[in-house]
């Protein structure tokens, strides 16, 4: 048997993924926010890329809302000041709370807040070192974890002295700080202004265990007071804050959302707009273009430019397809989601992805980059874009699909307007939702009723007094 080699020409397509494509799947699922940043590392790269600067609307100094219970924030303007390395202490002549002893107080911690309110506290040197030590020794929910006598003994004063310290930073914000356990938390939150403080303190020292039953009928004979009296006991204490270092006044963690795209109603009409359509726009750099048009540029001089060309054009290409992408989508939706628009979120219609990229002409992969992390302004609110993709239920006889959106929001209407006597179950909210045509399980209201943060029926159940 004879083998010999033959060659063959086959033709077949191939798909290839280039750099500049890579680019623009990027760009496009990054948002607003990012594109800037993203934009720069790329043109560090590429000298031929110019990039204008952002509005300056984005760099405005935002003022922080005030923080009531720290009026000693009064001194940040000129925290600086006192921070600097540079500076003498001798020669600061006024009293600042955030330099003592050559130590700056961060108040947006627990400790630094601590350590702030006691810098301002009339104390004598040993006293002081006390209440460094004891603050030391408080763990993140606020408990006193350390062992008095030994703090004692380390600053070489009497236990007594300690225990004054330790009453003292007690009375700090925030309220029940530095307690041995609960109990001791719980009494220390108590309001002597609260008309049954006594009982609510003997209530948290030897019958806390009976809140989560709600049966005031063995402690209000206990304590000789009405039943209506020890409800209202119960209500305060389940009020107050069993990790008092969670509850501390810190600074808001403010995370700002730039929206991709905006929505604005004029009467009956609705207008869309796309950030960054008017502004951001990329160029070629006029100097490096008139750089490589002169004679005397050496031959790899002007490779390296042209590559460099090369580049910023694909860019500004990839940005003008993105820009493209997020005006059809928000035209898209403009059209699918109309009624939300006009009305409210309570008429968001359910919606795939599948849907959009029908109605877009594009690839579901396209829509998915496309509400990766942005966010959309609207007449009722900022809403990130998968907000606008709902999973639907079916209507009961044929009738119009309903949304999860306002499946969710008619669940926390029926809850909030039940009895609180006779609170709803879940098959009953099941039963109401399918009369008003839509078609949901019991199983399905319990996964959405724990999402909005309600409780069971029986947790809800109030006692007839």
């Amino acid at each position: 048997m004879a083998y010999k080699n033959e060659l063959a020409h086959v033709q077949r397509q191939e798909q290839k993924i280039t750099t500049s494509l890579i680019q623009g799947l990027q760009m496009l699922s990054l948002p607003d926010a990012a594109i800037y940043g993203y934009l720069v590392e790329l043109s560090m790269g590429t000298p031929m890329l110019d990039i204008p600067e952002p509005p300056s609307a984005r760099y405005e100094d935002v003022t922080a809302p005030e923080r009531p219970g720290f009026a000693a924030m009064e001194y940040a303007r000129e925290r600086d000041y006192y921070r600097s390395a540079s500076a003498d202490p001798a020669d600061r002549g006024d009293y600042d709370p955030y330099y003592s002893c050559g130590t700056v107080f961060e108040a947006d911690t627990l400790t630094g807040s601590l350590e702030l309110q006691l810098s301002m506290s009339e104390l004598t040197p040993a006293e002081r070192a006390v209440g460094m030590e004891i603050i030391g020794n408080i763990d993140d929910s606020g408990y006193f974890v350390g062992n008095l006598e030994t703090i004692c003994l380390l600053c070489c004063v009497p236990a007594e002295t300690g225990r004054r310290v330790l009453s003292l930073i007690q009375t700090f914000s925030p309220c029940g700080i530095a307690a041995k356990d609960v109990y001791e938390a719980l009494c220390l939150q108590v309001e002597d202004s609260f008309p049954y403080a006594d009982v609510a303190r003997r209530v948290i020292k030897n019958d806390l265990a009976a809140l989560p039953s709600s049966d005031v009928g063995p402690c209000a004979g206990k304590y000789g007071v009405s039943p209506q009296c020890m409800e209202e006991v119960f209500d305060y204490i389940r009020s107050l804050e069993p990790r008092p270092g969670n509850c501390d006044e810190r600074p808001f963690d403010v995370s700002y959302v730039s929206p991709d795209i905006v929505v604005r109603r004029d009467g009956e009409e609705l207008h869309v707009y796309v950030s960054g359509e008017a502004e951001n726009t990329l160029r070629v750099n006029e100097q490096y273009m008139d750089l490589l048009g002169r004679a005397q540029l050496g031959p790899e001089d002007k490779r390296y430019l042209r590559s460099c060309l090369n580049e910023a054009r694909s860019l500004i290409r990839s940005m003008d397809i993105r820009r493209q992408t997020l005006h059809r989508f928000a035209l898209a939706l403009l059209t699918l989601q109309g009624d939300f628009f006009r009305f409210g979120p309570e008429r968001l219609r359910p919606m795939t992805m599948q849907q959009m990229a029908d109605e877009m002409g594009v690839n579901v992969s396209t829509v998915s980059r496309v509400v990766q992390d942005k966010y959309a302004s609207t007449p009722w609110g900022e809403f990130p874009l998968k907000y606008f993709f709902a999973r639907s239920f079916k209507g009961i006889g044929g009738d119009e699909a309903v949304s999860a959106v306002a499946v969710r929001r008619r669940i926390s209407e029926l809850i909030c307007a039940e009895d609180p006597y006779e609170p709803l179950t879940d098959e009953e909210i099941s039963a109401a939702l399918q009369d008003e045509g839509c078609s949901i399980s019991r199983r399905t209201v319990s996964k959405y009723r724990k999402a909005l943060g309600f409780e069971s029926c029986a947790k809800r159940r109030q006692k007839r007094s």
